[in-house]
């Protein structure tokens, strides 16, 4: 019985993944780190960090990121790059 029901736990987990769902830490460190996004993507000169903690701030606030991934931006300085059309975060840029 005990299986089953762990079985049950698993599928029903797997079934209610949100491919969606907010970019994890991991996930946005490594972005960051690898320069994900195509060359002349983020900006070529450095932005304020209040821009900054604006872009991060942002997209956390639509759940597009979580919160240990937005104070790890502001204390590393880098920022998601949001598409206007899509909604979707392009790229994460370096910032100050």
């Amino acid at each position: 019985m005990i299986y089953r029901t762990i079985a049950f736990s698993a599928l029903l987990s797997l079934l209610s993944f949100d491919a969606s769902a907010a970019m994890g830490l991991a996930q946005y460190r490594a972005f960051a780190l690898e320069g994900n996004g195509p060359p002349g993507t983020c900006y070529a000169g450095p932005i304020s960090f209040q821009e900054l903690a604006r872009r991060i701030d942002d997209a956390h606030n639509r759940g597009l990121i979580t919160e240990r991934a937005a104070y790890w931006g502001k204390a590393y300085s880098f920022y998601p790059l949001i598409d206007p059309n899509s909604g979707r975060i392009n790229a994460i840029c370096r910032g100050i």
